[in-house]
């Protein structure tokens, strides 16, 4: 069985611009997703399909995803705090 595979967007607002930009797998969406809100854009909306169908995740999950993507992401300053291994 072969089709055309789903692609994945991510609608966000960046200096005061509507952008969409398009992925092949949802996990390089939400990546690109928290990365910009990271950069302080406004990521409104991931999915697939079209914008205006409803399917896509909204920002309350957006804002969801991002806290535990920053929970789980390493931070220098933690790293530098961790004596080194003397062993």
């Amino acid at each position: 069985m072969s089709g055309d595979p789903l692609t994945w967007h991510v609608g966000y607002r960046k200096e005061a611009v509507d952008c969409i930009d398009w992925f092949p797998v949802p996990q390089q969406a939400i990546e690109h997703a928290c990365h910009l809100l990271d950069d302080d854009c406004d990521v409104y909306a991931i999915g697939t399909g079209p914008l205006a169908d409803g399917d896509t995740i909204g920002k309350d999950v957006i804002a969801k995803i991002y806290v535990e993507w920053v929970r789980a992401k390493p931070h220098p300053a933690r790293s530098r705090q961790i004596p080194p291994d003397t062993g």
